[in-house]
């Protein structure tokens, strides 16, 4: 009788534990902004950097590329996850995007000062196959 005690207080335990960790990640969720760039020209991109301007500094800049280091080509899209601790989100941002393509850093331009907001989702492209210009597609 004693084990059935001792297996029920452990299995209360996890259970207890279990469900302390959700909310933690809800919270971890609410508390970035997810931008996502789809490259729409007919480059082929090695990596994407976005730097993030506040007060005219870089706040935060983030790259992506592909984990098996292959090109980022038309209609491939990678994803950013700033966080909380990266940005003021209180604050305007202006955010640029940098390529690399074949080892040259090429800026694609960069937006209008704009609010994010924590645990939204923002979509832009990389379209121009001259000149690559960056911007924010419109839902």
């Amino acid at each position: 009788m004693q084990k059935f005690y001792l297996y029920l207080l452990i299995f209360l335990i996890a259970l207890l534990l279990a469900a302390c960790g959700e909310p933690e990640q809800e919270q971890t969720a609410a508390s970035e902004t997810i931008i996502q760039v789809t490259n729409n020209s007919a480059r082929q991109i090695t990596s994407i950097e976005l730097k993030l301007y506040q007060n005219d500094k870089v706040q935060a800049s983030p790259t992506a590329m592909n984990a098996d280091e292959s090109l980022i080509v038309t209609d491939e899209s990678v994803e950013f996850d700033i966080l909380t601790q990266d940005i003021d989100f209180d604050e305007p941002v202006v955010i640029e995007a940098v390529t690399m393509i074949n080892g040259v850093e090429e800026s694609a331009g960069q937006t209008e000062p704009m609010e994010l907001v924590p645990g939204e989702r923002y979509q832009f492209e990389l379209s121009g196959d001259e000149e690559l210009q960056f911007r924010e597609i419109s839902e």
